[in-house]
């Protein structure tokens, strides 16, 4: 059996094995190989051959996600967003990461301060986060707004060497007056014309799916500190997942 078969294997079973979904563990636990059983057969020359070829795609996504999710605790994240990324940064706690965020905002002030002032910090090391939109929301023409500026701005960035990725919009835990206008129809419109407008320079990363119906909040639209903690890890998640697809593509 061909390296390169075993490879194409194990990117097929990238989709299906049930490891990969469990990444709502922590990191230390992502780290872990697992244990995967070897069935008695006949001696064979090639001890690889002990496994079958399900078995060694498995130990193969294994090994790559380790490396991926080691590789990712040494990197930089900054962070742009609005009043809901100013609560996520303030459930998180103190860390590492860049964060520009403001209460209110919208796509005026993302190009005039949000972005500019990190920037700078934008190198090789970097993953570029972008959670806006709600606060634009009620005008779908935006969009395209949006996705010309951050598809601009990804071009250079990714040219640094740095990756970039636009989480989706989150749901409202519930319409409210004190937000009107706001439905999660109008999200849910909202961020397919983002995903299917973003170029290839930008990764997207879909919260709202898991998020719908999970999220706890007072006034609709901002989160209890679990709910953010929790799309926060789902963010990194799916950098990890979007870095883990990229690598084992490239060993096919």
């Amino acid at each position: 059996m061909s390296k390169k078969y075993l490879r194409c294997v194990a990117v097929g079973l990238l989709f299906t094995l049930c490891a990969i979904p469990s990444l709502n563990s922590n990191a230390e636990e992502m780290t872990q190989p697992v244990e995967v059983p070897v069935q008695e057969i006949p001696f064979q020359d090639d001890s690889v051959q002990a496994l079958t070829e399900e078995q060694q795609a498995e130990l193969l996504v294994q090994e790559q996600l380790a490396q991926v999710t080691a590789e990712q605790a040494t990197r930089q994240l900054v962070i742009i967003g609005d009043s809901r990324t100013v609560g996520m940064k303030s459930a998180v706690g103190k860390n590492a990461n860049i964060w520009s965020a403001k209460v209110g905002m919208g796509l005026a002030w993302m190009k005039n301060v949000g972005v500019p002032s990190v920037e700078a910090s934008i190198n090789e090391n970097t993953d570029v986060v972008i959670l806006m939109g709600v606060n634009d929301v009620r005008s779908l023409s935006y969009t395209d707004k949006y996705v010309s500026y951050i598809n601009d701005k990804a071009a250079a960035w990714t040219a640094l060497g740095a990756n970039v990725y636009y989480v989706s919009v989150n749901p409202m835990a519930f319409e409210t007056k004190s937000y009107p206008g706001i439905t999660n129809s109008l999200i849910e419109n909202w961020n397919t014309r983002m995903q299917a407008g973003l170029s290839e320079n930008v990764h997207y990363i879909d919260t709202y799916s898991t998020m719908l119906g999970n999220v706890s909040s007072k006034d609709g639209i901002h989160y209890n500190k679990s709910t953010y903690k929790t799309i926060y890890t789902l963010i990194n998640q799916g950098i990890i997942m979007d870095k883990l697809e990229q690598k084992m593509a490239n060993l096919c």
